[in-house]
């Protein structure tokens, strides 16, 4: 697809990639009392638990996680007796309503932790929580952790009950991981998906990201074609999120290094298309899956969900976040675990959970977030919809959002009929500006977001 160079460079704004509403940015101090008092009142409704692994042995420059640098494996094992005693602080609320459909370990490195270490931490899980594994036990994996021994760490998660693993590759080409200072030969990556499609793990999935440091339309057509040939049964291509303000490593990537914002448009433009002709069905903005994984019908029965390990099968209503940094969202309330290790520590040394920030979410928030994660999600909305979920006429409720919607259409973002709002092909691409109308909290004068580019 291509876009004139002005209108590229108008639609190129800082834009929230809406993994929650209210985006985290708004959410504010929330006393641990809240965070009990909610998950008290949880029902039997099943859980999705969400574990953050923060330790990595060096830095990648493009990262924008939660990120601890450590070589030593006393602090792993000492970070793991304290997960594990966070766990019974949350059990101890939640009562017997106990039962997880969905669990993710994100970081950091889930797979820097020792075999025994990890073996530990997951019966410790297991005996707490009634594990369904016939549904989602997912893992993100850096391929340069699991290949020692004949590949044991990939052997025993899949011992344990793993079904779902996804490789951080990035880029294949070497010169841009040298830059980003990831070095991963595509040899390794061949490795790691065929011993994972080799134990039998359901889902393979692949991260890429685009809008690295020396990328170009050619190089990554060749990370394209790499990837192509494993076919993993999932793709998620995320655009570099370049926040120097938060992540200050950043900085090392020097500016002159990154692809221009028509050449980052392409690559990505270039990348979707290709993968569309090789088989996969698009999901959202950057995911890409074959036909027949679940995440597809998810998509087709508008059962698809969003949240901050971006689009999901939404297989329960309530999240919850165990370790450091990390998210969750129970009922009406998002929740987010302290920072930094000492406090973290501190706080269950003093028998509290270790919330930091938080936000309870007003209706007005919650009608917004339908919208916004509907528009995310399937790119589309279709009015009568609202009406019947919410009670209340859609163009009543947004009447002074009119102006704005109508610019979306005359810049070629959306089609508007009485019933529905349809994102263009354009405005699939650009979903996020077609989605920001509908933020109550958007500040436009802040540049506290990734560009939309």
């Amino acid at each position: 697809m291509f876009v004139d160079p002005n209108t590229l460079a108008e639609f190129n704004q800082p834009a929230p990639r809406y993994t929650s509403y209210p985006t985290a940015p708004e959410w504010g101090p929330l006393l641990p009392l809240t965070y009990a008092e909610k998950l008290e009142a949880h029902t039997d409704e099943p859980l999705s638990l969400y574990f953050h692994i923060p330790f990595c042995k060096t830095m990648c420059l493009y990262c924008a996680c939660s990120v601890v640098l450590n070589r030593k494996p006393e602090n792993e094992s000492r970070y793991v007796d304290y997960l594990m005693r966070e766990i019974d602080l949350v059990a101890a609320h939640l009562g017997s309503s106990r039962r997880a459909v969905q669990i993710h370990f994100g970081g950091g490195t889930p797979t820097k932790l020792s075999i025994p270490l990890f073996e530990k931490l997951f019966t410790k899980i297991a005996s707490t929580f009634e594990i369904d594994f016939s549904k989602e036990v997912a893992i993100e994996i850096d391929p340069r952790t699991v290949l020692e021994e004949s590949g044991a760490k990939l052997h025993m998660l899949k011992r344990l009950g793993f079904n779902r693993v996804s490789f951080g590759v990035q880029d294949t080409d070497p010169k841009v991981q040298e830059a980003i200072k990831r070095r991963q030969s595509v040899e390794m990556t061949r490795e790691c998906y065929s011993l994972a499609r080799d134990l039998g793990f359901n889902g393979v999935n692949i991260d890429l990201i685009y809008g690295l440091p020396h990328q170009t339309q050619e190089s990554f057509r060749k990370t394209v074609s790499d990837i192509l040939q494993l076919r993993p049964d999932r793709i998620a291509m995320f655009s570099y999120a370049k926040v120097p303000w938060l992540k200050k490593h950043q900085k090392a990537i020097r500016e002159e290094t990154l692809p221009t914002t028509e050449t980052k448009f392409q690559i990505y433009a270039e990348a979707r298309k290709a993968f569309i002709e090789g088989g996969y069905i698009a999901i959202g903005m950057d995911h890409f899956a074959l036909e027949e994984d679940e995440i597809v019908t998810c998509l087709r029965d508008k059962t698809l969900g969003r949240n901050f390990q971006g689009y999901t099968a939404k297989l329960s209503k309530d999240m919850l976040g165990f370790g450091v940094t990390a998210i969750g969202s129970i009922q009406d309330t998002y929740v987010q675990n302290i920072k930094g290790l000492t406090d973290y520590y501190s706080a269950i040394d003093r028998g509290e959970l270790p919330i930091h920030l938080g936000k309870v979410s007003t209706p007005d928030d919650l009608l917004r977030k339908w919208v916004i994660h509907t528009l995310m999600c399937t790119f589309e909305l279709d009015k009568e919809l609202f009406h019947s979920t919410f009670g209340t006429s859609f163009d009543t409720y947004f009447a002074p959002l009119a102006e704005k919607l109508e610019a979306l259409e005359s810049r070629g973002l959306i089609h508007q009929t009485s019933s529905r709002i349809v994102a263009s092909e354009l405005g699939e691409l650009f979903i996020r500006l077609v989605a920001m109308p509908f933020d109550a909290y958007i500040r436009p004068e802040i540049d506290q977001f990734s560009r939309s580019v």
